[in-house]
């Protein structure tokens, strides 16, 4: 009896009007915290509104409601967070449609940010036990159907009014800015994409015809060639670019190095995303031109990439391998290196890999391991990349070794100095891999490329106090900027493109092609013409019109086909 009498006193209490009101100003007092922006919350509150309304509709319980309204707003916000922490990039409805089915993306989300994740779920247990007592002591209101469906019909005819994106402003940097209450119900305006045409296929669409590229010439499989190694700094940039960290000893050793010059690199994500910047990388490609789909190229563009750095290198002579710590299905991406011409895929089981984020030393053990069996057995040369991880997120655990620095060296924010640390062993680990190939380089000349495929979370602090009013929203905001280096060991390592002014990712291949003195097939010799004329830029450049060309001539060519 004292049991239920409790239960009927802590629902009284629950469902007193002022209860309701109270929670509900709290809640949007949270919400308005984690999205930082004043005029995106009449969005927020209309969402939160038309939920609500939306549940009368079918519950005729109106306490009931107001409270799972807002719990699913914050627990979609809740992940949100967690997901931008972990990627920066805000919850997209996509990410049900896509990674939602992905076993490797999930098993991996688990393994790495479970400590983010688990305790997600148990709230979310514990409000839904919670509402569900709310339904059955709440009685249902007497109103007619007819009232309660005016509504939500009112609250979501409404909705357009408070959208609080820019008509011309691309949804997609919205979702690189944090703004996590708001994002996913943003992104909810994005689905039809997935049924009608891509807004690449209707830009091409208004161009005149073009003429295809003319045939590639052949390439000679006998001409001596140097092994091409591409190394994928995982989450990396050059730190000597933020001033804050001038006074760090150990940046500035690592940065400094003569023999290993960093050239600025532009690529198109931000903070994750490490299969968007290696597509740019392999098929000269700009995820941006693809909008919506950017994320899920992978997915996409499978078997419909015909020409890429890895079939232009096989026409060469070249044995094309790349090594990856994730699983082979991974957001899809060994079958679509697979279908761009890869001939071996070392995924994270094939290398033995008993975690998903190993010291670097680890990849480059497996890497070497490698190379001695190939050589063995093939005598053609080698293209290899080898994609690190040592740097990725979370920073919540200590993964390097101790640093005797002065504390005032550091940030002082922990995440921060972690990921710095880590960038710092990892940078020595790829030294030691180069080290090994300027040992042999008299017997096995080389080229070794190093890029970083995007920057990490961590670095908002840094990037925000240089960026001069450049939002992250914005493609010239340094957030977007790392570094590539080319090295030869035993060869010449020339680059042609400007190395004073940020070199766009998509361009990156072709300029590694030309430092290896491969012949390039007209389309790559296109795309060379245009990063000249672009001045290195692809979404920046001014001369739009020919980037589009050049995609157009790609598909009259056959050397790419679109996604539906």
């Amino acid at each position: 009896m004292k049991t239920t009498a409790l239960v009927a006193k802590i629902g009284d209490i629950l469902l007193h009007p002022a209860t309701v009101i109270a929670a509900m100003a709290i809640g949007f007092v949270a919400l308005y915290v984690v999205e930082g922006q004043l005029t995106h919350m009449p969005f927020v509150a209309m969402v939160a509104l038309s939920i609500a309304t939306i549940l009368f509709l079918v519950s005729a319980r109106l306490a009931f409601s107001a409270y799972t309204a807002m719990t699913v707003v914050c627990i979609t916000t809740l992940i949100s967070v967690v997901k931008y922490r972990a990627k920066g990039f805000d919850l997209h409805v996509y990410d049900i449609v896509f990674t939602g089915r992905d076993g490797d993306a999930l098993s991996f989300l688990l393994a790495e940010f479970g400590t983010l994740i688990y305790p997600v779920i148990v709230v979310l247990a514990v409000l839904t036990l919670a509402l569900a007592m709310i339904f059955r002591i709440e009685r249902p209101r007497n109103l007619r159907l007819l009232l309660r469906s005016t509504s939500p019909i009112c609250c979501v005819a409404l909705l357009p009014a408070f959208y609080p994106v820019a008509k011309d402003e691309p949804r997609y940097f919205y979702y690189l800015s944090g703004f996590n209450a708001s994002a996913f119900y943003i992104s909810l305006l994005d689905l039809p994409f997935m049924t009608g045409e891509p807004p690449i296929r209707v830009e091409l669409d208004r161009l005149p015809d073009v003429a295809s590229f003319p045939a590639a010439a052949e390439c000679s499989a006998d001409e001596a060639r140097p092994d091409i190694f591409v190394v994928l700094s995982e989450s990396s940039t050059d730190l000597s670019i933020f001033p804050q960290l001038r006074t760090n000893n150990w940046v500035q050793e690592t940065f400094s190095n003569s023999e290993r010059k960093r050239y600025p690199l532009r690529v198109e994500t931000y903070a994750g995303g490490t299969w968007v910047s290696n597509l740019s990388l392999m098929t000269g490609l700009s995820s941006i031109d693809f909008g919506w789909q950017a994320p899920y190229l992978t997915l996409a563009l499978t078997d419909r990439v015909h020409e890429s750095l890895a079939t232009v290198l096989a026409n060469c002579g070249y044995r094309t391998v790349v090594q990856m710590p994730m699983g082979y299905h991974f957001v899809n991406e060994g079958p679509f290196l697979k279908s761009i011409g890869f001939e071996t895929i070392l995924d994270h089981d094939a290398i033995g890999a008993t975690e998903y984020a190993h010291k670097d030393s680890f990849y480059f053990d497996a890497a070497e391991t490698f190379i001695r069996e190939h050589r063995k057995s093939d005598g053609r040369p080698l293209f290899m990349e080898i994609q690190s991880m040592f740097a990725h997120s979370p920073y919540d655990e200590r993964a390097h070794p101790v640093m005797a620095e002065p504390a005032g060296e550091w940030t002082g924010d922990a995440d921060t100095d972690e990921y710095i640390k880590r960038i710092l062993v990892a940078q020595k680990d790829v030294t030691s891999f180069l080290e090994s190939r300027a040992a042999e380089s008299g017997t096995h000349p080389s080229l070794v490329l190093e890029f970083g495929d995007h920057q990490s979370s961590a670095t908002r602090p840094l990037s925000d106090e240089i960026a001069n009013g450049v939002g992250i929203s914005d493609l010239a905001s340094p957030a977007f900027l790392t570094y590539y280096t080319l090295n030869g060991y035993g060869t010449d390592a020339a680059i042609k493109a400007d190395t004073t002014k940020p070199l766009a990712i998509s361009y990156l291949g072709v300029s590694l092609l030309e430092a290896a003195k491969i012949p390039l097939s007209p389309a790559y010799a296109d795309l060379a013409a245009l990063r000249d004329r672009c001045k290195g830029e692809v979404q920046l450049c001014a001369d739009r019109l020919s980037l589009a060309r050049h995609m157009k001539r790609r598909l009259a060519s056959g050397l790419l086909e679109l996604p539906e």
